[in-house]
């Protein structure tokens, strides 16, 4: 069977795995599991050009190992649970703790390394000759101890397990450490390929690494190689602390010491290693908060030419369901890109450890497929830009299986979300200052806090419900924006004020005179900005404050929710709170949030909008990260005593540019649910998830009510109640403005050809029905070229509507509805 050669929306797919389905080394049954392996995943395959196996053999150490000897048994990760198991400060009964790493079963095979060329060879051939297909294979180091045991990283060479910076040792007191890229190597007199004398006292690991590599890849047929959690890129990247934040005090180290110990490490790989392809998973983090604790150089890398592909989106969500910072971070990844394509990359199933995503965490459900999938970059074009690899975490379980119901399930959701993939910007469009947080963090600790704040107050705004999902360089922004004064003016552009200074300024301020939508958050230090947004400078206030809201908010049990007491954080909150409203007061401006200690006050959440600005609104929320000074945690810890997280009042504010999105809630402790707008063929597809699945969602557009197809909802003067899923996703493409609440539901029927497109020889596509309008004025979203060829009909009742003059832009308004009508194009 071969994969037909039809439409190619992707690049590649890559099927991740580990060795635990080759439980016969015999050459028939490996040849059955590479056959099988591939067989379950042709669904995805067959929209790509090419496929690729990124191997999880080991941890690594199989490569730190090699000597030439192809006949040497090789330590693989045959294991469940934690290996090396001492290292884990939280494995306090070794062997007998339940959750150290026990073998997967009771025969598992020696592999050797002839072994493993032998698989890698069969992957490749029975890709070609049973399906037609080009198929790499890639290798994969991790820096951590938890795949299989290591006597290279833990025995040996444990000095590679620790950071000097600034002549003393990192001291972040994680619970384990992991391979320190820019360690250097103690001596020893074991015989490795590229060292067959021994290592030198003081080699390089990059230098060890690159020279290993290039025996080890070619020797088994490797085609590339995968670094795995942050490796090459930071110490140790598993916290949201690093080498230059502790979570007390921010901007402690030497930004120009820490991005050369990264560089040292590529620089002396890549020169050892040139020919094989470097792809990296990268942090759990996005990109400004990784310059911001760690000061990793991901500008450099990719002047230099060391990485083809940014690194994809973090799986994290699946363990903590912070999708908010999955989301952030992978819009901070493919805003700038180092070559002309991204990569998605899902988490199915996991074969190290009990947990198997698709069916464990997830329950089936896709949100972490339409989500992240619903995110799209603007290239320097204005064209919107898909990713193009899609990576599978992995198609084997922890106990070897391959379950293709896994497969199928999760091929179809990914078709869907690929073949549905935005086609426009969404709601929101965020300005991603790449150069900028760059240039900012090599500042040092004079601008760590802006940097710091700029990604952390976006993943805080997505966890609260702002439908962010569409992120544009700012180089790009300039280009598009010089170019066509109308660029982007169907989308809200966010960006932080941190970067927005002179030119920069200026640019968002005509963006905004000239018709253009923007939210905009942090302090606002600059001239141009102050007077854009009606402000002046204060002296700027820290620590407790009252915080004021007039606006409208979620609610809890049906009442207003309260706004608490805000604590903010000057250090990691971009400075103190200094701006106050110009006085005398401005009709155009509409103060949203004050916040006041003693006797001051502060402008805390702003809109503006002037009758000489053609339509243009700017928004601006202050923003204030609720985190408290912790130890050593994955993630930040809220502050205790009910503070505000500010990030809710950013999907508030969009209801100054028309746009109603409240929260209802049984609890106030309850997660908010997570919403996304995107654009497609004219229409809008909203979709989100839950974690509590009691949230309710209530909608207003500027158009009126959205009536996503196959939903039914109260349409009336106010907001409606939106029925959502744990886990939605609909398409929308009426929106109902009425006085007079109803229930109004709409459904499509079967497309039947028309009494005029009969005679024309042009079968409707598609027919939707809106039900029980009441003196209703509806528009309508049909396909753009639906509308321009004048192939869209609109009955009520028998009656088929006049259409002269309801077009308005890329809608059809029509006015006085009442009854159920019929859309067909």
């Amino acid at each position: 069977m071969h994969v037909e050669k039809t439409r190619r929306l992707l690049r590649r797919i890559t099927l991740e795995m580990s060795l635990k389905p080759f439980t016969s080394l015999e050459p028939e049954a490996i040849e059955r599991v590479c056959g099988e392996a591939i067989r379950q995943w042709l669904p995805l395959i067959g929209l790509s050009e090419a496929a690729s196996v990124l191997l999880w053999t080991a941890d690594g150490s199989e490569i730190l190992e090699w000597d030439g000897d192809s006949g040497r048994e090789l330590e693989w990760a045959k294991y469940i649970g934690f290996a090396n198991e001492w290292t884990f400060s939280h494995i306090t009964k070794g062997k007998d703790d339940p959750k150290t790493a026990i073998v997967y079963r009771d025969d598992p095979v020696a592999m050797t390394y002839a072994d493993l060329r032998t698989i890698v060879g069969t992957l490749k051939r029975v890709a070609t000759e049973r399906y037609g297909l080009r198929l790499e294979v890639g290798a994969t180091f991790d820096a951590g101890p938890e795949f299989a045991y290591s006597d290279f990283k833990y025995k040996r060479h444990p000095e590679i397990n620790r950071a000097e910076l600034g002549g003393s040792f990192v001291a972040l007191k994680a619970d384990y450490t992991v391979v320190c890229p820019w360690a250097k190597l103690n001596g020893d007199q074991t015989r490795y390929a590229a060292y067959p004398e021994g290592i030198p006292d003081g080699t390089p690991f990059g230098e060890f690494l690159g020279k290993q590599c290039s025996s080890f890849l070619p020797a088994m047929g490797f085609d590339y190689i995968w670094f795995s959690n942050g490796f090459a890129l930071s110490y140790f990247p598993w916290t949201y602390l690093g080498a230059n934040y502790n979570g007390s005090r921010l901007g402690i180290a030497d930004q120009k010491e820490l991005s050369a110990k990264v560089l040292s490490f590529w620089d002396c790989f890549k020169r050892e290693c040139p020919e094989y392809r470097t792809e990296i998973r990268g942090t759990n983090f996005g990109t400004g908060m990784d310059l911001a604790k760690d000061g990793i150089p991901l500008r450099e890398l990719y002047r230099r030419g060391y990485l083809e592909y940014p690194p994809p989106n973090s799986p994290w969500g699946a363990l903590n369901y912070d999708f908010g910072l999955e989301m952030a971070g992978y819009l901070s990844r493919i805003a700038v890109l180092p070559g002309d394509i991204y990569p998605y990359r899902f988490y199915p199933n996991d074969p190290w450890f009990w947990q198997n995503p698709w069916t464990d965490l997830y329950d089936r459900e896709p949100h972490d497929i339409y989500c992240p999938l619903s995110a799209a970059r603007i290239n320097e074009q204005g064209e919107l830009e898909p990713p193009r690899i899609i990576e599978l975490l992995t198609i084997d379980t922890e106990r070897g299986e391959l379950p293709e119901d896994t497969a199928l399930e999760v091929s179809a959701h990914i078709r869907r979300a690929l073949k549905d993939f935005p086609d426009a910007p969404g709601l929101l469009t965020w300005i991603y200052p790449f150069d900028e947080l760059h240039e900012a963090a090599a500042a040092g600790s004079e601008r760590a806090g802006d940097v710091f704040f700029h990604d952390w107050f976006a993943r805080d705004a997505i966890n609260e419900g702002l439908p962010l999902n569409t992120v544009i360089s700012s180089e790009a922004f300039r280009r598009l924006t010089s170019a066509d004064e109308d660029a982007l003016r169907g989308t809200i552009a966010v960006s932080s004020t941190g970067w927005l200074e002179g030119d920069e300024a200026r640019r968002i301020a005509r963006f905004v005179q000239r018709g253009g939508k923007a939210l905009l958050y942090g302090p606002v230090r600059d001239a141009t900005l102050r007077k854009l947004l009606n402000l002046n400078a204060a002296p700027p206030l820290s620590g407790e404050c009252e915080l004021v809201v007039e606006l409208p908010g979620d609610r809890v049990k049906g009442a207003a929710k309260e706004f608490p007491t805000l604590l903010h954080r000057e250090d990691i909150s971009s400075g103190g709170l200094g701006e106050t409203c110009a006085e005398p007061p401005d009709p155009f401006t509409n103060v949203r949030a004050i916040a006041r200690q003693g006797g001051e006050s502060r402008a805390f959440a702003l809109s503006r909008a002037r009758p000489e600005w053609n339509g243009g609104i700017v928004a601006w929320i202050r923003g204030s990260l609720p985190y408290r000074d912790a130890g050593v945690t994955h993630l930040p810890v809220r502050q205790e005593g009910g503070y505000a997280d500010t990030a809710a009042l950013a999907r508030s504010l969009l209801r100054d540019f028309g746009y109603a999105i409240r929260q209802e809630k049984r609890a106030a402790e309850s997660p908010s649910a997570l919403l996304f707008v995107s654009r497609k063929d004219n229409g809008f597809v909203l979709a989100g998830c839950k974690q509590d699945t009691s949230v309710k969602l209530s909608l207003r557009f500027p158009d009126g009510v959205p009536v996503p197809i196959g939903q039914t909802t109260e349409a009336g003067p106010g907001e409606a109640e939106y029925a959502a899923n744990r886990t939605f996703r609909d398409e929308c493409r009426v929106f109902v403005d009425q006085a007079e609440p109803s229930l109004v539901g709409c459904r499509e029927l079967s497309a039947v050809p028309t009494d005029i497109k009969r005679f024309l020889h042009n079968l409707t596509t598609r027919k939707l029905t809106v039900s029980n309008l009441r003196n209703a004025r509806i528009a309508i979203y049909p396909p753009l070229q639906a509308l321009a060829d004048g192939r869209v009909e609109v009955k009520l009742g028998e009656r088929s509507l006049a259409l002269a003059g309801a077009r308005q832009g890329d809608k059809l308004v029509l006015g006085g509805l009442t009854g159920t009508i019929e859309i067909t194009w």
